[in-house]
């Protein structure tokens, strides 16, 4: 009679009554032994589909009978067909309670395979990678005390809900190594596992203690991360990983994925530049504990650095708060073991890239926190080097930066750093000379001549003006030839700035006077547009224009002051310098 049933459909049916006794005992029926047997392999999926994220809660019986039988199938079954079953159907799970339902006999699966283990072990990490990242996340652009809301994201819970599964899963695995060649080839495979575990989707969460010190997801990863550090004594051996894949990623292309027996490190699914990122995130960040063995000081500190700002760069790209912060974050870490007026020997490319990448995050990214932190770290990167590597790094700041106030913020570095040199017995040749002279040709700059943009660029001009002025009252004695730049600025310059603000200033002094006079006309009437950084605003309240027009003669009026008070200054210096040749 058993012969002549669907085994298949006749658990299912059970299961589906809450019959869960005899569906567990069918098995231990002598008249379904075969049937059983022979259909375990259908039989793991239906019954794992039996499970929904609430099934645990509502129906525990039920969650415990499925657990029974999929226990009862692996013994039953051949142990290469249920892994290749149980691997399809982690990638394929539904929800997260069919994926916790997976792993344990999925473990179990795996340990008979105790000579065959490597392939079979890695196929199933592949598998679990697959699942958690389709795990989606959700940016709600949050910020500050907001940002706590996100533990409460449906998303973010399921990512810590499924992370906390894990460590039960591939401890057994290290836990069994044993030192030899086959055990080499696990904890390799274990290791990039878990290093892939701190891209995505963990690097789009709120990981820095700051905000929430014990929530799942930090505590997740400090597991991770303590793991990574038992499996490999030096985690600085990933180093040369982060240059490889950096290259690969700067490249647009994808680095073969080794079939390599003994390479589970050439993975590029599991070790990338966002992985390894995570990773060092981790360890250099200050956020985690990290094992005093797992970072031997024994290499190069300026090498170490280096690389590792190549993660920090990578981090930059990213648009979302978690991994920008994560970014800001790693760049802090770096620059604080940086030493003080760093030579410029020390200086590579990759300063130049962070710096473009805090940049624009500096001017275009959507979080103000993240902004303003992103200036400070600008400011923080300048002044670590010596006034060689700084000039390099503020003229780079004045050529990208298409933003005002970020070239303003420039020109006020260097103004700092002067000030600096001149309280050392010489001052550095980096600010005399041609150098001085290329500087203040890039700092007075107005893009097209007279008919440039003002209200636009009125935060480089300001300062501009109040640099120059500085620097004419201080250098009294022309030590760093700001003499031989005066008919520079004078000529090709202010009387440009001068010829610039007076059309500007008498151009929105007719806009003013044409909304003054409209004030009584009804609103259509009054076809009053207005032209700001390129944008025109035609569509904007009266009493909104009439604000952004007062701002903008303010602004104007400031300026006037600022070329009057230079223009003295510099005709005092020549004045002083006329003395100096009579003397």
């Amino acid at each position: 009679m058993g012969e002549n049933i669907d085994i298949v459909d006749y658990i299912s049916t059970l299961l589906d009554s809450g019959k869960y006794k005899e569906a567990i005992s069918v098995p231990n029926e002598e008249k379904f032994a075969n049937s059983f047997k022979d259909n375990c392999w259908d039989l793991i999926s239906v019954v794992i589909g039996k499970i929904q994220d609430d099934t645990i809660v509502i129906k525990p019986s039920m969650y415990g009978a499925c657990e029974q039988l999929l226990s009862v199938i692996i013994q039953k079954s051949s142990p290469e067909e249920a892994l290749l079953e149980f691997i399809e159907q982690v990638e394929l799970a539904k929800n997260d309670a069919q994926f916790g339902l997976v792993l344990p006999p999925l473990q179990d699966v795996l340990k008979k395979f105790s000579t065959k283990r490597g392939r079979s072990l890695e196929w199933c990490l592949n598998s679990i990678s697959t699942y958690i990242e389709n795990i989606p996340i959700s940016e709600h652009h949050l910020e500050g005390q907001e940002r706590l809301l996100m533990d409460s994201d449906s998303n973010v819970r399921r990512v810590t809900r499924v992370y906390t599964l894990l460590p039960p899963f591939y401890r057994y695995f290290i836990n069994e190594l044993d030192g030899s060649e086959a055990s080499v080839k696990t904890k390799q495979i274990i290791t990039a596992f878990l290093i892939s575990l701190l891209g995505k989707p963990l690097i789009y969460i709120d990981l820095d203690p700051e905000g929430n010190e014990k929530s799942e997801a930090r505590l997740s990863c400090s597991e991770i991360v303590q793991d990574i550090c038992v499996l490999e004594k030096n985690v600085f051996k990933f180093l040369d990983y982060i240059e490889v894949c950096h290259r690969a990623s700067v490249k647009n292309k994808s680095l073969k994925d080794s079939e390599d027996e003994n390479s589970p490190y050439e993975n590029r699914d599991k070790i990338n530049i966002t992985t390894l990122s995570g990773l060092f995130y981790a360890i250099f960040s200050g956020h985690f504990q990290i094992p005093q063995h797992a970072v031997p000081q024994v290499y190069r500190l300026d090498y170490v650095l280096n690389t590792v700002m190549l993660c920090g760069v990578h981090l930059l790209s990213f648009a979302e708060y978690s991994p920008l912060a994560k970014a800001l974050s790693l760049c802090e870490a770096i620059l604080s073991r940086f030493p003080p007026k760093m030579s410029y020997d020390f200086f590579s490319p990759v300063h130049i890239d962070m710096c473009k990448g805090l940049v624009n995050v500096a001017i275009y990214s959507s979080y103000e926190s993240l902004r303003k932190r992103s200036v400070g770290i600008i400011g923080t990167h300048v002044n670590k080097f010596d006034y060689k590597g700084r000039c390099t790094l503020i003229k780079f700041l004045i050529e990208i930066s298409n933003h005002s106030g970020m070239i303003g913020y420039a020109i006020t570095l260097y103004k700092n750093s002067i000030n600096e040199a001149f309280k050392d017995p010489k001052v550095d040749e980096c600010f005399t000379g041609a150098q001085l002279s290329n500087m203040i040709k890039k700092i007075c700059l107005l893009p097209h001549g007279a008919e440039s943009d003002l209200v636009e660029l009125a935060d480089q001009i300001i300062s501009a003006l109040n640099f120059l002025r500085y620097l004419t009252i201080k250098d009294a004695d022309n030590i760093t030839g700001i003499r031989d730049n005066f008919s520079f600025i004078e000529n090709n310059y202010l009387e440009k700035l001068r010829v610039g603000l007076n059309m500007s200033k008498a151009h929105y002094e007719v806009k003013l006077k044409d909304i003054e006079e409209g004030k009584d006309l009804p609103e259509e009437n009054v076809n009053v547009s207005i032209n700001v950084g390129g944008n025109v605003l035609d569509k904007i309240p009266k009493e909104n224009k009439k604000e952004i027009i007062c701002s903008a003669l303010n602004a104007f009026h400031l300026i006037e002051g600022l070329m009057a008070r230079l223009s003295e200054c510099i005709n005092i210096n020549k004045m002083q310098g006329l003395k100096m040749n009579c003397d």
